[in-house]
């Protein structure tokens, strides 16, 4: 599983990446650079508030994905058996 950063950790980060550039913020705390890239857009976008978890971007697509499959949230007794395979 994914290392979840705060968001202090997130703008560490940036300010990091600022002063040393992407690629190398990106190697030094494990990250990758197109993450680096999104949350400085977001932060730029929408505020410090966005790099809270579960505000970002990626997190608002998988919520809609999931959504999408009403039959998760189902009840499994109330499906039938070829729902359930």
């Amino acid at each position: 599983m994914a290392k979840q950063w705060s968001k202090n950790e997130k703008i560490n980060i940036i300010e990091d990446s600022k002063k040393i550039g992407i690629t190398d913020a990106a190697l030094k705390y494990d990250v990758s650079t197109s993450t680096v890239k999104r949350w400085k857009s977001e932060i730029k976008t929408k505020g410090e508030g966005a790099l809270e978890w579960g505000n970002g971007i990626q997190t608002k697509g998988n919520i809609k994905k999931f959504k999408s499959h009403d039959w998760i949230f189902e009840d499994p007794d109330d499906m039938t058996t070829e729902e359930l395979r």
